[in-house]
């Protein structure tokens, strides 16, 4: 019996503003690079593979930053703690692997908001948030500082390094200024103010190294000499804050705005083209761009990637937030996101304004559970069926009818979502299954058939999580501290050696023969138990960063079967199992 990874499904970018204005692009290998979580996410913009994926998890904080070198060997991420990573982007060998560190230093003493590389890949330069300083140049091998970065009297958002000699530096500030520096070693220059009146969010360098542009919040592109930092003209540009700016060649640059649009400039501060992004409400809001002379890539602040081309638009749609529920090829996020799986390719196929708890699916149709308070029916991604609820959803159990799981009371429905039935029940559940001999659920240390009244012995631990086999012989019961009570129909003990968890248990899938049980929790292992061999167990115990909270079985076989399991990390990974 074996489990090995198969393929990945990155979450899309951070929404927040200083996160995702961090996008990074090798223009070589013709990818991005962006942070998610406590994650960097590498992904190819041509390639349909998704094994072609690298998600770096070596970072303990949540990630703010990234940058590729100059050859799109290495990549520079930056956390909240002010930590700094250099790190392989080489594609691995073995899919889920992490990429190997390099280096690592202490640059600032909070978060990092923005990297760049010279043109040797020798130097970097890290700014963001600080006490003593708000930002760092050293070199990347030895962490020794090759400069002194100062000038500013708040927050550094960002920086960049002239690619040709003699080299020189520029940052930007929530200070509305733009410093200059000479080097290396890198040292001050000149302070450029007045021509900004509110944030600045992003400085450039021409790719000739000409000229010099800054855009900010008040709406202002600023061009600047390139080679002496000084000031040359200012414009309005766009309707609402810029917030990124990326040079397509030596004479044009793209900015991304919050006024829905990007821009095409020439060096002159032309407007040469308007670009209006695909729009929900207000998501289309820009916050990142890079650009080559022939595609532009950018972030929408719900975290999709759009990618301009003369022939149009195409967009990559996923999930930001932590996978809290996944069916076959349906899964389900924090963010509010259900999305459907064509192979590597991504459709939105419904969503709620909050956290999605639950998703349950038949032959036709599925059904999801909202924190906004709802059921809802959806067939191919369109809506069919809608109910508001009088209280906060945990579950949902599908078996002829719809079962919607309270706090402290049950809701049965039909298929169209028209109520059935509303059973108080008079204690506190975590959620349960259903079984030939009716709802099965917890309660704060047994387990419960609310319809025949009979209860199991009390267990270990508080019940968290409740699997009854598809062929109804068998109960699994997790506890909160991630070990199993296999129970026959009867409430009887058939083993209680199910116990390789070390953390609580998020979520568990049968095999279709009931024969095995898929389980994945907080500890961020996978472990695949076998009713007829109790003591035997597949495992794989890192599978998630932070926790593997969501479990489904895509297809299953002796010999071939597939096993999807969603993180807290936002990824969704597919797992090759043999038990054989």
């Amino acid at each position: 019996m074996t489990i090995t990874p198969k393929s990945l499904f990155p979450p899309l970018p951070a929404t927040a503003r200083a996160q995702a204005a961090q996008l990074a692009y090798d223009v070589k290998n013709n990818r991005v690079a962006y942070p998610n979580g406590k994650s960097i996410v590498v992904r190819p913009l041509a390639s349909s593979d998704p094994t072609d994926t690298i998600q770096f998890t070596g970072h303990i904080y949540n990630t703010t930053a990234a940058a590729f070198s100059p050859s799109g060997n290495y990549i520079a991420s930056g956390d909240a703690n002010g930590n700094l990573k250099i790190w392989s982007a080489e594609k691995l060998s073995q899919t889920f692997e992490r990429p190997p560190i390099k280096s690592e230093f202490q640059v600032l003493s909070g978060p990092v908001r923005a990297i760049t590389w010279d043109a040797d890949g020798t130097r970097i330069i890290a700014v963001g948030e600080g006490k003593e300083k708000f930002g760092h140049c050293f070199s990347w091998d030895s962490g020794n500082s090759i400069g002194d970065i100062q000038g500013h009297a708040a927050t550094v958002t960002g920086v960049d390094i002239r690619q040709q000699r003699p080299y020189r530096a520029a940052t930007v500030s929530e200070d509305k200024a733009m410093v200059f520096f000479n080097g290396p070693p890198f040292k001050f220059d000149k302070s450029v103010r007045g021509h900004h009146t509110n944030s600045i969010q992003a400085v450039k360098f021409s790719p000739d190294g000409t000229h010099l542009v800054s855009v900010g919040s008040d709406r202002q592109i600023v061009l600047y000499d390139g080679k002496t930092g000084e000031y040359l003209k200012a414009t309005p540009a766009h309707q609402g804050g810029i917030y990124g700016v990326s040079w397509r060649d030596s004479n044009t640059f793209v900015t991304a705005s919050a006024d829905n649009t990007v821009k095409v400039w020439n060096s002159q501060l032309e407007c040469l083209k308007t670009i209006d992004m695909p729009s929900s409400g207000s998501v289309a809001q820009q916050v990142a761009i890079v650009a080559s002379e022939d595609q532009i890539i950018t972030f929408s602040v719900d975290g999709t990637i759009n990618v301009v081309k003369e022939d149009g638009i195409s967009t990559i749609y996923g999930h930001q937030g932590q996978i809290t529920s996944v069916t076959e090829n349906i899964s389900a996020s924090s963010d509010g996101s259900i999305i459907k799986w064509n192979g590597p390719e991504a459709v939105v196929a419904g969503s709620h304004s909050g956290y999605v708890c639950s998703i349950v699916s038949d032959s036709a149709n599925y059904y999801s559970a909202g924190w906004d308070d709802k059921v809802k029916k959806w067939q191919d991604g369109k809506l069919v069926g809608e109910v508001q609820l009088d209280s906060q959803p945990k579950q949902l159990i599908l078996r002829n009818k719809l079962t919607v799981v309270f706090e402290s009371k049950v809701e049965i429905y039909d298929l169209d979502l028209k109520k059935e039935h509303s059973n108080d029940l008079g204690f506190s559940t975590n959620g349960g299954d259903i079984s030939e001999n009716g709802l099965i659920l917890t309660t704060s240390n047994t387990v419960k058939n609310i319809e025949t009244g009979k209860e199991s012995a009390p267990l270990r631990a508080a019940p968290t999580l409740i699997r009854v086999s598809p062929n109804g012989e068998h109960i699994a019961v997790a506890d909160s501290a991630g070990k199993y009570t296999l129970y026959d129909s009867n409430f009887n003990v058939v083993t209680t050696r199910w116990a390789y968890h070390s953390s609580r248990v998020l979520d568990a899938q049968w095999t279709s023969d009931s024969k095995y049980l898929a389980s994945g929790g907080l500890d961020s292992g996978i472990f695949i138990y076998s009713v007829d061999r109790p003591s035997k167990v597949l495992k794989f115990p890192l599978a998630h960063q932070n926790g593997v909270t969501a479990i489904g079985w895509a297809n299953y076989g002796d010999s071939d079967s597939t096993l999807v399991s969603g993180g807290a990390d936002g990824a969704i990974k597919r797992w090759s199992v043999s038990f054989a």
